[in-house]
């Protein structure tokens, strides 16, 4: 185990192309994913907050409900979309970092919607309604509202970027582990432990933790820096 380790930090230190090349894969699919699962989610947090209609609780409901889809299943169901015999199969997109995108943004959508709403909801009626009657364009008072819980957004962005940036069922099933452009650091992990190379899996671990962790002290100091 030892020895394991001590190569895996070798292969770290020296710079082994592949193992960046992977993380630079895995950041590039999962900060894409994730920026347009923002611009999707935020309106959509927004809209659903002040939607005066009992069909706003249905789809509360509906976004808490889909925060705990398996990533498998969304894979899964993307993949007979994606496929040559599915509806979106002209598109093409299957096994590429395209399709781990879409399959990434499916999985984000719901979690940054879902802290949304609830931070929204925090509020109280009466501060959004109050926004509402002030007769702002739509635009300029959901960017006043959604200002107010900035540091909750921004915890809701770093907990869906954990989802996607260290899943792998959606990975594997939508871009197929293709050496040299859709392996990302899970899906090669998995496939290293099988082969029992335990020393490049290690080394690909520390790396995924290591971003991870880079990525939410990045934003901390952000949301600190802002306050």
């Amino acid at each position: 185990m030892l020895s394991d380790l001590l190569h895996a930090l070798r292969l770290i230190v020296t710079g082994d192309r592949e193992v960046w090349q992977i993380a630079a894969v895995s950041l590039q699919v999962s900060l894409s994913a994730l920026a347009l699962a923002t611009l999707i989610a935020l309106p959509l947090g927004y809209a659903i907050s002040v939607w005066r209609s009992r069909l706003a609780g249905v789809a509360t409901w509906l976004i808490h409900t889909a925060t705990a889809f398996p990533t498998v299943v969304v894979g899964l169901t993307l993949y007979f979309l994606l496929s040559q015999s599915g509806p979106l199969g002209w598109m093409n997109l299957l096994y590429s970092r395209v399709a781990m995108t879409i399959g990434q943004v499916v999985l984000a959508v719901p979690i940054v919607t879902a802290v949304c709403l609830v931070a929204l909801n925090r509020l109280g009626p009466e501060f959004r309604e109050t926004v509402v009657t002030l007769g702002l364009p739509k635009f300029h008072a959901m960017r006043l509202l959604l200002g107010e819980v900035r540091p909750a957004l921004v915890s809701g962005v770093l907990i869906a970027f954990a989802r996607v940036f260290t899943e792998l069922g959606a990975a594997i099933i939508l871009g197929g582990n293709i050496r040299g452009a859709t392996r990302t650091l899970t899906t090669v992990i998995a496939l290293e432990y099988d082969r029992g190379d335990n020393a490049r899996a290690m080394a690909l671990g520390i790396v995924l933790v290591t971003v991870a962790l880079a990525v939410n002290a990045l934003a901390h100091r952000a949301v600190r820096e802002r306050r």
